[in-house]
């Protein structure tokens, strides 16, 4: 009777580089942007995003958990996701009963190299407001590691801790 495990994997591994840029690259349109609202529960790996559009229309609420891959815990490049996407009123009974750090920045896609690169402008919390951090996802880490820096980044931060996303969320 295996065919109802205690466990499935419904996570998949996530394959991402990220770069600090000083500012947004010159090609990008300041107007054309996602916001996301972001909640880290405390004492888990979970995340609650909102996503809305530069207007404020909801776009998406989604749940997530990101954990370190078991075969390699030390490598940044790797993470394991699981992802639910909720109605927006679940969404927002889950935010007003959740205590955690929050988190808001806008997000502008740059299709460069064949792929999206995903840069985040920080609004909140103040400590974090403008740092601007670029990411970037590819299928496997052949591919990862062969998208080239952007010129219009400052440099790679993919190791360092300061410029994950709890990190700078716990600037407030």
């Amino acid at each position: 009777m295996d065919d109802r495990p205690l466990r499935r994997k419904y996570a998949r591994i996530e394959r991402e580089r990220r770069f600090v840029l000083d500012r947004l690259p010159p090609s990008v349109d300041p107007g054309e942007f996602e916001r996301l609202d972001d909640l880290f529960v405390h004492g888990t790996h979970l995340r609650l995003r909102r996503v809305t559009s530069a207007s404020g229309q909801w776009l998406a609420t989604k749940l997530g958990q990101k954990i370190v891959v078991a075969d390699a815990p030390g490598d940044a490049r790797l993470r394991e996701m699981t992802t639910i996407y909720l109605p927006d009123d679940e969404g927002a009974r889950l935010a007003s009963s959740l205590d955690g750090l929050r988190a808001t920045k806008r997000r502008y896609k740059v299709p460069e190299q064949g792929f999206t690169f995903c840069i985040d402008v920080w609004e909140a919390p103040a400590a974090a407001a403008g740092i601007v951090v670029a990411e970037v996802e590819a299928e496997s880490l052949e591919a990862l590691e062969a998208i080239a820096a952007p010129s219009w980044a400052t440099r790679e931060v993919t190791d360092d801790v300061a410029f994950s996303a709890i990190t700078l969320a716990a600037r407030g």
